[in-house]
């Protein structure tokens, strides 16, 4: 499916009817990546949305920079769009770094949240350094070459356990990445601000998965948000790459669904409840 959101056509997709989560992809990727958590949510009685960042998937960049504030008013205008309240939602990697700013500027929006594989930190110097190393390989054209670095990333060897057919739809997602989508990707995570001031003010529960073999957001991340939430429901560490959902589902379901039933008594606030002062 596809809304026209803030002058671009937002790829997106809305499954079952109860309480509802919004997914947000890494931005390397695309929706597509939480499949495996679709049916098992539905089960439980909650509507699943997924959505296309700008760039990714079906979201086209409409060839204009964007920032991790972009995303966010694409996916505040999605749930509008949708008639949508308040959510829960789960951001991985990238994707929780969208959640953070959400948290930030749009909290009455936000019944709980699931950060995955992330963290609040800006980049230090050494992850600066190697970003605009990898944006001057993409202006000398060298494309392939940074999806094989990225494919590392994502599938670490030998230890990421992604099944076979997961890991190919994982190859072809980096496969069909352009280069304008990559280098607006790159710009907007490496200019993204620390967020850490906000962990000790944040008033909604906060699930944190980690994950053990993250050659990039070491898990001790988990350990020191979790020592600042007011209120964090569970600080899991998994024995996982990056991709936790999609190497050991059934066991991240297992964490999120747990999470998420401990908001049901206030899904009467939470997903189906139309528009009023949120405006």
């Amino acid at each position: 499916m596809q809304a026209r959101i803030n002058g671009v056509k937002i790829g997106y997709d809305d499954y079952g009817q109860g309480p509802a989560v919004l997914f947000i992809h890494d931005c390397l990727l695309n929706r597509q990546m939480w499949q495996p958590q679709v049916e098992s949510l539905v089960a439980a009685g909650f509507r699943v949305l997924l959505i296309d960042l700008r760039g990714s998937g079906e979201t086209k960049l409409a060839g204009t920079a964007v920032a991790i504030g972009t995303y966010s008013a694409d996916v505040i205008g999605l749930l509008d769009y949708l008639g949508i309240g308040r959510v829960a939602l789960c951001g991985l990697s990238s994707g929780g770094y969208v959640v953070f700013d959400l948290l930030e500027h749009y909290p009455q929006r936000i019944v709980g949240a699931c950060l995955v594989s992330s963290r609040p930190v800006a980049d230090d110097v050494h992850e600066r350094a190697k970003r605009n190393e990898l944006k001057a390989v993409l202006n000398a054209g060298q494309l392939e070459g940074i999806k094989k670095e990225l494919q590392q990333i994502l599938l670490p060897e030998p230890v990421a356990q992604v099944a076979e057919s997961l890991r190919e739809d994982v190859l072809r997602w980096l496969q069909e990445l352009q280069g304008d989508s990559l280098a607006a990707t790159l710009q907007a995570i490496g200019q993204r601000k620390d967020y850490t001031f906000l962990l000790k003010s944040l008033r909604v529960p906060l699930l944190l998965v980690g994950a053990r073999n993250d050659p990039v957001t070491h898990h001790r991340h988990t350990d020191l948000m979790a020592q600042q939430l007011p209120q964090c429901f569970r600080a899991v560490k998994m024995n996982t790459g990056r991709l936790v959902n999609l190497e050991r589902p059934q066991e991240f379901n297992r964490h999120l669904l747990d999470f998420l039933q401990r908001l049901a008594p206030q899904k009467r606030q939470f997903s189906e409840e139309k528009l009023r002062s949120v405006g």
